[in-house]
């Protein structure tokens, strides 16, 4: 591991921090940790941080042996976000094939690609809700950013959760923690569009399934479409009963939900999908294009509608089959 760097903001001491934190709690009492952050001009794991010793502890960056340590305490929640984009689901960590560079875990509503490599400090965390207190594993990348978080569910699971974080709890316990700036241009050799994880996981996802040859990349067609029929695009899929698989990532992690969407909800600027099991929330006014894609899958093929920013990058991808649901979707 490369020797860490101060950030700017690491100039600031923990206590002054700290302080910043509470008096905007004070006046945003509903601001998240990741906005709050933001707001602050620091990372979220600077921030959390400052919780050292109080609600949050330092673990050893041991990837396999706190994530196997995870089977026996699901269900969990697991989440996976990028600016964008958040992605929640509520099930197992099982088939859990992971080496020292990254791997997948396919649960029972479980459906995870991690890249080990964008993964740099872990922490638990302990948050006060108005339903109580709310336990988790949170893990981020070397610049700060949450890659993937854990939330637990079961009561029941808390005593061996305790014991799990005892077993990888990190001598440092300060509440300074450093960061680094971000990897760049890593090479992945079943990587498309460079560094897009989210390309990469849907590729891994039809090979796993033995659909589709290594080679198999390049799109049969490929249709850029206007993003504001994003929202009758998951419309119509709610009322068809269409299944869907949907694919939210950033560099470190990529998470996925199959199956049929139902509630719809839209909240300020966040769409948002609120089933049993799975709830995903994605800022449409952050989409700049949609890219509607026939890819080949064996003898058939696949739709893939891919959601992005004003600078080109995946928010989300959504594959998909039923004919009626690219009516839908409105060119350029």
């Amino acid at each position: 591991m490369c020797q860490a760097k101060d950030s700017q903001t690491n100039s600031i001491s923990p206590e002054a921090l700290k302080r910043r934190w509470d008096e905007l709690r004070e006046n945003k009492p509903q601001l998240r940790i990741r906005e709050a952050a933001s707001a602050l001009e620091v990372s979220e794991v600077e921030l959390l941080a400052t919780g050292c010793g109080e609600n949050a502890t330092r673990l050893e960056a041991d990837w396999l042996g706190l994530l196997n340590g995870i089977e026996s305490l699901s269900p969990v929640l697991a989440l996976t976000r990028n600016d964008d984009a958040v992605h929640e689901k509520t099930g197992f960590y099982q088939s859990i094939r992971l080496t020292h560079a990254g791997g997948q875990i396919q649960g029972d509503n479980i459906d995870l690609f991690l890249d080990f490599r964008h993964w740099h400090s872990a922490f638990a965390v302990t948050e006060q809700t108005r339903q109580g207190d709310r336990d988790s594993l949170q893990f981020f990348d070397r610049d700060g950013t949450a890659v993937h978080k854990i939330y637990m569910t079961e009561n029941r699971c808390i005593p061996a959760y305790r014991a799990l974080i005892e077993r990888y709890r990190s001598e440092d316990q300060s509440q300074r923690q450093h960061v680094e700036p971000p990897l760049r241009n890593i090479d992945s050799v079943a990587a498309m569009a460079g560094n897009d994880r989210l390309g990469q996981a849907w590729h891994e996802r039809l090979i796993s399934c033995g659909a589709v040859p290594y080679q198999s990349t390049e799109p049969l067609q490929t249709e850029r479409l206007q993003p504001s029929s994003f929202r009758r695009f998951m419309e119509k899929a709610s009322e068809v009963g269409a299944g869907l698989t949907v694919l939210v990532g950033n560099d470190g992690a990529v998470q996925v939900h199959t199956g049929p969407i139902e509630k719809l909800m839209i909240t300020g600027p966040w769409f948002n999908v609120l089933d049993d099991g799975f709830n995903l929330h994605l800022k449409e006014d952050a989409l700049a294009e949609l890219r509607l894609a026939e890819r080949r899958a064996g003898n058939t093929s696949v739709n893939t509608l891919e959601l992005c920013d004003a600078a080109g990058r995946h928010i989300a991808m959504i594959l998909f089959e039923h004919a009626d649901l690219g009516k839908c979707l409105t060119p350029f």
